[in-house]
C-alpha cells in the first residue's frame, strides 16, 4: 500500500522542542516534497540542568524556530511554555491537555483538521511524554456525526529514549525516509543545544543507525517506524 502524501495535512504532536524531529524528521519533509501541509504542536520548554547539556528556554525556542523554517512547517504552536510546565505536564489536570490538542485555537485538530496525527509513544519513561501521549490518544478518539474532525490515520511515533520502556515499541507502520533521512539529520543539528555526541541516544549517529535498522526491516536504506492506532481508507 501507498500513502499519497500530497493529500495529507499531518499534525506532529511534541511534548517538547525536537521530539518532532526525532521522532519525525524523515516524514515531514516527505509530506512537505508531495505537496501536503505541516502543523507542529509543541507542549512546553523549559529551563533546566540536564545529564550532558542544558535546557534554556529562549534557546530552545530559537531552535525551534529555526526548525520550523528549514523543515517549512506551515504552522506551529508552543502551547505551555515556562518551568512551571516543563517535566511537569503529568500534574497538569488531563483535560487541559486534551483540550489544547483537541481544540485549541492556533496549532489543534479542530484548527488543522489533520488527515495524519502523529502523537507520542503511550509507554515512555518520561512523564512528560506519557501524559501527552494519553491526552492526545484520547483527543483522537473517534465520535458521531460532524461534530470534531477524526484524523484518518493515528500513529504513534519511535524515539531513541523508546528502547528503555517496560512495554517494547512494536511497529506496524514504516514510512520510507531513504531520501529524507540527511534533512531528518541536519534538522536534528539545528537543535544545537539539545543534540548530544556518541554513544548517546540521541546522537545524530544513532539516529542515523535507528533508520538504517528499521529500513533493513522493510527492504529499504532508511525508514521511521510507527505503532498504527488507526488506518482509515
Amino acid at each position: 500500500m501507498s500513502l499519497d502524501f500530497a493529500w495529507q495535512r499531518l499534525l506532529v504532536v511534541a511534548p517538547h522542542p525536537d521530539d518532532e524531529v526525532l521522532g519525525c524528521g524523515g516524514l515531514i519533509p516527505k509530506v512537505k516534497k508531495a505537496g501536503g501541509e505541516v502543523h507542529v504542536l509543541v507542549m512546553t520548554v523549559g529551563s533546566i540542568a540536564q545529564y550532558g547539556g542544558k535546557s534554556d528556554t529562549k534557546v530552545r525556542i530559537k531552535e525551534l524556530e529555526k526548525v520550523a523554517k528549514f523543515l517549512k512547517f506551515d504552522s506551529y504552536h508552543m502551547a505551555l511554555p515556562g518551568d512551571k510546565n516543563h517535566l511537569h505536564l503529568d500534574q497538569v489536570p488531563k483535560k487541559q491537555l486534551v483540550d489544547i490538542i483537541e481544540s485549541g485555537e492556533k496549532v489543534s485538530i479542530s484548527a488543522t483538521k489533520p488527515t495524519m496525527i502523529c502523537i507520542p509513544y503511550l509507554y515512555s519513561t518520561n512523564q512528560d511524554h506519557v501524559a501527552v501521549a494519553e491526552a492526545a490518544f484520547t483527543a483522537c478518539r473517534p465520535v458521531q456525526g460532524k461534530s470534531k474532525p477524526i484524523p484518518k490515520i493515528v500513529l504513534s511515533y519511535e524515539q531513541p529514549e523508546v528502547a528503555w520502556s517496560r512495554v517494547t515499541f512494536s511497529p506496524n507502520f514504516f514510512v520510507d525516509i531513504s531520501s529524507e533521512i540527511k534533512t531528518k539529520v541536519d534538522a536534528l543539528k539545528l537543535y544545537s543545544s539539545q543534540i548530544r555526541a556518541e554513544p548517546h541516544p540521541r546522537s545524530a549517529e544513532n539516529l542515523m543507525r535507528m533508520a538504517e535498522s528499521r529500513g533493513q526491516q522493510v527492504g529499504v536504506k532508511a525508514a521511521e517506524a510507527f505503532e498504527c492506532h488507526r488506518l482509515v481508507l
